[in-house]
Formats: C-alpha cells, structure tokens, sequence
C-alpha cells in the first residue's frame, strides 16, 4: 500500500538515533521504546516520520506492538538489509577509503524494502528485525557483525547517518547483554541511549559497563568522537513506595547502595564532572515492570490509571523532557521547562507579527536562564511579574467596566478571598503541611485572567511566600513560570480587546 511507503523527503536538519539498551527485561524495554516513538510521531510539530529498529534479532518482538507491522513472512528488514551490504562488501575490488566505500553500498538500497509504515495517523515506520521465514534463525546466525565493521569500519556509521537524514528521530531497540550487536548499538550508533535496568544487581553492572566502554571507544577513536547523551530508566519490581524508595536511594542498616548515588558516580566519572544530581529526573522517570504489563500498545486506548505519576505512559512522557530536546538528565524539571518556554517565545519572537511583549519576554528570559541560582532566577522573573502586572491592572480598569467573563462553577471572589485568608491563617500559624496543600490547590485558580488583579497578586504572593518557607526551589521556580505565562496570555487578550476568560 502507498501508505506503507517512506513519505518524507531528506529533512534539512539531520535528526537523531536512539538507542534503547538493557541488560535484561526485553519485553520492558521494547515497548516502552514503542510508546516512545509513537508519542513522538504524533508530536503536533513533527515534520518528518519516526524511525523504530528491531535490532534483538535473537527474540525480535517490536512488530508485536503494531497490527500493520505484520505483513507476513516476505516483508524485510534489518537482516536482508545487512546482508545486501555483506553480498556488496565481498565483492568489493575497488579501493575506495572507507567513508566512501559506506556511501556507495548504502546509497544502492532500496529503503522502501526494509520499512512499513505502522500507523496512518501518524508518521511512524518501522525497520523489522527480518523476514521471518524457515532459513530466518540460520540467517542469523552467518551475520557476523565483526566481519561488517572489519571490511568497513565506517559502514555502521554512515548507515545512522544515513536513516537520520530521512527521519527525526531513529529508535533502536537493541538486543540485550553484551554482544558485537550490542556494541554496534550502544557504540559506533546513538546519539543517545536510554538505558533500562531493574533491581537485579547485574542489571545495573551490565548497563555501567556497556555506557563506559560506549564512551571510552567514543573518546578514543578520533572518527568516533561525537556527543553521546545517556539516560537511565529504572523499573522497579516492587510497586510500593517504599519498596521503590529502598532501591533507590539504599538500606543504610542493611549496608546497601541504592542505584541513584551509582549512577551519578557513573555520569560525572563518565563526563569528567565533580558530581551530578539526579533528584529532579529520578523523581519523573521511573517505569514500573508491574504496570508495563498492563500498559496498553502503542495507538491504543489509554488504560484506567496510565496517566498516574508513576504510572508507564506517564514515565515515558516524562523521559521524553530530557531527551527529546537533549537535556542533561541532572538538570532540573523546572530547568528543562523554562529552556522550552524560552525556545518557543523565541520562534514566536522571529514572527514579525508578534506582540512586542512576546520578543520582550524572550530577551529577558534567555538572561533568566544564565542566572547561576534557580532561587535568584525566580527573584528576578519575579521583579519582571511586577512590572506586567501593573500594565495587565492599567488594562483591566479599562475594560472590566464591561464585564470579565466568569466560567460556571469557577469560586466567586468572595469564595478566594476566604481561602487565601484561611492560607494566610495556616502560614502565620505556622502550619506548614497544610498551608502547602492549600497553596497547591490554589495554584492554578489564581493564575485564571478572570481573577482580579488585588486577588491575583495577594494570591501569587502567598504561594510563594508558603514554597521560599519550604525551601522547594523546584516549585517556586515552575509557579513563577506559569505565573509569567499567564499574565502573557491575560495582556495578548486585553490588548486585542477580548474579555479575559479562562480557557
């Protein structure tokens, strides 16, 4: 079918591969690379398709995901592909350098054969691990992936070079422990590898080593010197929090390590750093085994409970923060956000149709971001909140002379004016667990443009005032974010002469 066919042209900019490696865990690895690389596809502002590659030839199981994958025992994929390479590379009598020699066998494929396209609402492909016919196992087994490299060392990397001039993002589900196919996924491919690891000790040994000899081969090879972003992705056995809270952070009277002061041993050694923080990702990115079996396939319907904090959906949504945009997995959520804030006030700013408030809040906001304290940062955005308050207030005694819109069932402000006293009572009283829960359900209440400006600002202030108490800079900083964006949206609508209504 034409649908089945590869629809893009070579993209302008090269995207890029990732890989997903895990000591053990399979099934869990590769199906959260599935959810990965259908949310990605379906990404509002995707403009070229999603690649996935079955590379565990030993237990291929990615088309199992996809009822469009399965076109039967003639359809091809990544074996016939490298055997059309290794047919090529034996009768090779020409004495082209191995940069060369790579493009010319690669340029003379025919992609379409080896990709099928998974989903119609979206641009999702998938390279299956092979045909799956009676000779597929002894097939398997003559590929000798020393021999490809050997008769050209430069064939794996043009061939990632190759399918990321064609799609944004190549997703490699590689087979797991340590094996020559395993080093071509994890060494000579990635740009990224999101590896997978569960409590059994040997899984996080298997991931450390692999990730180290990935980068020392980087590091030494001068043709292999290229960035390589790691991103762990734990999957607790234990359901409960404090089975999950044990492994990570360790059983001090059992004298056990957990695996988050391992791994930030592991990235800053890796990186050269002095230390690395992971609290911030960690708290997001966990993918328990005892959900994935009940986590619906890609292009599913959502199951009751897939969205939860912790649940599989939820997990590889969060992942995607960090590495889609290619985040170091130790800075913080709130960070990350900021970072995406600003990248898009900045497209919008190159429009010469923007509001001159949008170029204004991107020029302070890439100074935000060079502020050395997340504390600091929110002080100054907050001296910036000042200032478009009082223009939003200017603007409001305008226009409520006409009458701002109030959503059913939204509090009335008498209703918020007796919650921020009673938030004001529990702050002074010094309670501080239930001012913050009070604070939190107030947040996004507050931040609504149909809010009076009084209310608004003596609301936003208590908020803050209950987060800086509490030290949690994360929260200060996410709420000062949102506050910016809100009083964006609130002076784009009175400017144009709208009502302020929430949305």
């Amino acid at each position: 079918m034409e649908t089945n066919r590869i629809t893009a042209v070579p993209a302008g900019q090269a995207g890029e591969v990732t890989t997903f490696y895990s000591y053990d865990s399979a099934p869990v690895r590769s199906l959260a690379l599935a959810h990965a690389g259908w949310l990605l596809a379906g990404r509002a502002h995707a403009k070229t398709p999603v690649l996935m590659i079955d590379w565990d030839l030993e237990a291929p199981g990615l088309h199992h995901y996809f009822s469009r994958a399965d076109d039967g025992p003639h359809a091809g994929g990544l074996l016939e592909l490298f055997e059309s390479c290794r047919e090529q590379l034996q009768g090779n009598t020409s004495n082209d350098d191995a940069e060369t020699l790579s493009a010319r066998v690669l340029d003379t494929l025919d992609w379409d054969d080896y990709i099928v396209r998974v989903d119609d609402s979206r641009p999702l492909y998938l390279m299956r691990a092979g045909r799956f016919d009676d000779s597929y196992g002894e097939r398997v087994d003559r590929l000798d992936w020393d021999a490809l490299f050997c008769a050209c060392p430069a064939l794996f990397r043009t061939f990632a070079a190759r399918v990321a001039r064609r799609f944004a993002h190549v997703l490699i589900d590689c087979r797991s422990g340590r094996s020559a196919a395993a080093s071509v996924c994890t060494a000579l491919l990635p740009d990224k590898i999101v590896g997978v690891f569960t409590p059994d000790a040997r899984s996080l040994d298997g991931l450390q080593g692999v990730v180290a000899r990935a980068l020392d081969y980087r590091c030494s090879h001068e043709d292999e010197q290229r960035p390589l972003l790691v991103y762990p992705l734990p999957c607790p056995v234990d359901g409960t929090g404090e089975g999950r809270l044990r492994w990570r952070f360790g059983d001090a009277p059992r004298s056990q390590s957990g695996y988050q002061s391992r791994l930030e041993q592991m990235l800053a050694e890796c990186y050269g750093l002095s230390s690395v923080v992971l609290d911030s990702y960690l708290d997001e990115v966990q993918l328990p085994q005892a959900a994935v079996s009940g986590m619906a396939p890609a292009g599913g319907r959502a199951q009751a409970g897939e969205h939860d904090r912790l649940g599989p959906q939820r997990a590889v949504e969060a992942l995607l923060e960090w590495l889609e945009p290619g985040h170091f997995p130790w800075r913080p959520l709130p960070e990350v956000r900021l970072v995406q804030a600003v990248e898009s006030l900045r497209e919008r700013a190159a429009d010469p149709q923007a509001p001159s408030l949008v170029r204004e809040l991107a020029r302070l906001a890439q100074l935000y971001l060079g502020q050395q304290s997340e504390l600091e940062a929110a002080r100054r955005i907050e001296q910036h909140v000042v200032a478009l308050e009082q223009g939003l207030h200017a603007m409001e005694e305008g226009k409520r002379g006409h009458g701002a819109l109030r959503r059913p069932g939204e509090p009335s402000p008498d209703a918020l004016d007796d919650k921020l006293s009673r938030l004001q009572e529990l702050i002074d009283s010094r309670s501080p667990r239930e001012a913050r829960a009070l604070a939190d359900s107030l947040r996004s209440t507050i931040l609504r443009p149909s809010v009076a400006h009084p209310l608004r600002r003596r609301g936003a202030a208590m908020i803050k005032q209950v987060y800086l108490q509490e030290g949690d800079k994360d929260a200060l900083l996410a709420f000062t974010l949102d506050e910016v964006s809100s009083l964006e949206g609130a002076l784009i609508q009175a400017a144009e002469g709208r009502p302020l209504v929430t949305g």
